[in-house]
């Protein structure tokens, strides 16, 4: 997978300028099903209006060039790595994230969708297997040794994440290539490891099979 911004760019709908009535942009959003659009003055990129924030204009026939103070900052350029821009989107939730060059002028977007989507599509998280989370100090997280505690039940981590926790301690999600993880959460627990969450086939019956398989396809991992 491409793991740059640029190889993700979308040029589907062009971005508003400062001119425009908010009830207009408010139809185009519902059009476009997208909550959030970007804004150029005279080419240049000023930022990214919510539909939130219209909401909030009491006349919506005002142009958007009397309210430019809701218009947030939101932008990352196009060598950017796309997990920044996940973090960036998640922080403002949003459905759309502005992209510029090295100018600051905008060259598109990419959607957070579609960005789902692609990773969804590496081996790590396609693959069938089961998820572990597991939870520890900081101090303590050592990758080597959790790996080794893995690979001595014959299995492999496809994919890891991490997620701060409150007071210095970390979740570890991991992705196996096992779809019954009851030996690996046991040879986990002789480690004094605490498995906090856990995603595997054994835990369901024959006939919640499909909603386990739903589960793994919504989670993307």
């Amino acid at each position: 997978m491409n793991m740059r911004v640029r190889d993700h760019i979308l040029n589907d709908f062009k971005p508003l300028s400062t001119g425009e009535r908010v009830a207009d942009i408010m139809l185009a959003m519902e059009e476009l099903k997208c909550s959030h659009l970007p804004v150029l003055h005279e080419g240049a990129y000023l930022g990214l209006i919510s539909e939130d924030d219209l909401l909030d204009i009491q006349n919506d026939q005002d142009s958007l060039e009397k309210h430019l103070k809701v218009i947030k900052p939101y932008k990352v350029q196009a060598d950017t790595h796309i997990y920044e821009a996940i973090q960036v989107i998640g922080e403002g939730n949003l459905t759309c994230l502005p992209v510029i060059d090295g100018q600051g002028q905008y060259i598109g977007y990419v959607s957070p969708q579609e960005l789902m989507w692609d990773l969804g599509r590496q081996v790590s998280y396609a693959e069938r297997g089961g998820v572990v989370v597991l939870r520890l100090p900081v101090r303590d997280y050592h990758i080597s040794q959790i790996a080794q505690i893995v690979e001595s039940e014959d299995a492999l981590i496809l994919g890891l994440q991490l997620r701060s926790h409150a007071n210095d301690f970390i979740n570890v999600a991991l992705k196996i290539n096992q779809q019954d993880l009851s030996r690996i959460v046991k040879a986990f627990e002789r480690y004094q490891y605490e498995v906090v969450e856990l995603y595997h086939e054994s835990l369901f019956d024959d006939t919640a099979s499909d909603r386990y398989e739903g589960l793994m396809k919504y989670l993307n991992i």
